[in-house]
């Protein structure tokens, strides 16, 4: 839209002239993005029904049945171990395995066979 030559635009619309197409742009592209973060899901928003309810933790019975052991927060860090308590969510057991058994577990693609170090054993 031509203007005729002798008159001029104000400086009001001048100015919403060019303000009111960069807030609605603005306005759409940041409605977008809103709406696209309320809709992605993280996997650890799932609900998990297998997380136990009480952790298991180390015990007066634990350290009677495997003597040498010691709980996982009393081992120097760095130190390699040979052996480890573990606990079982799959069946309920706590055993003495290898350290590299216990790795493999934890660090294979199922969750299924994990296992929680409760001790360390020299």
């Amino acid at each position: 839209m031509k203007l005729p030559r002798g008159k001029q635009r104000t400086f009001g619309s001048r100015v919403l002239r060019t303000l009111i197409p960069r807030v609605v742009g603005f306005a759409a592209i940041s409605s977008a993005l809103l709406v696209g973060q309320a809709m992605a899901v993280t996997p650890s928003s799932a609900p998990i029904d297998s997380v136990p309810s009480v952790a298991p933790v180390w015990s007066a019975a634990i350290q009677a049945a495997h003597p040498g052991c010691v709980p996982s927060a009393q081992w120097p860090a760095g130190k390699p171990a040979s052996a480890v308590i573990a606990h079982r969510f799959s069946d309920d057991s706590t055993d003495r395995i290898a350290f590299g058994t216990a790795w493999a577990l934890n660090h294979d693609t199922s969750e299924s066979n994990d296992v929680w170090v409760l001790g360390v054993c020299p």
